[in-house]
């Protein structure tokens, strides 16, 4: 049983290192963690940050690219940061 809650634990920890097992992205969450996301995680959280904020042009087809810029360009920034500099 120890074993077995060690693998999941490892499991977890590896498949998730950026934002802890089963931790959401959100507005808080750093540049630097936000870019070591999935890619979908990434859109759901851009999503609803920008829902959050009412930054409508952060989830544009020009929008979604300039936060990843944002981002790596100031990985200590917030991804809310990101949302709300892309409007």
């Amino acid at each position: 049983m120890h074993l077995r809650m060690l693998a999941v634990a490892g499991l977890c920890a590896a498949a998730v290192p950026m934002a802890g097992c089963g931790a959401q992205l959100d507005a808080n969450t750093s540049c630097s963690t936000f870019l070591k996301a999935p890619r979908s995680a990434q859109d759901a959280a851009v999503s609803s940050v920008a829902s959050d904020l009412r930054a409508g042009n952060a989830v544009t087809p020009l929008g979604r690219p300039n936060i990843d810029y944002i981002c790596a360009n100031a990985p200590d920034k917030t991804l809310g940061d990101a949302v709300r500099a892309t409007g």
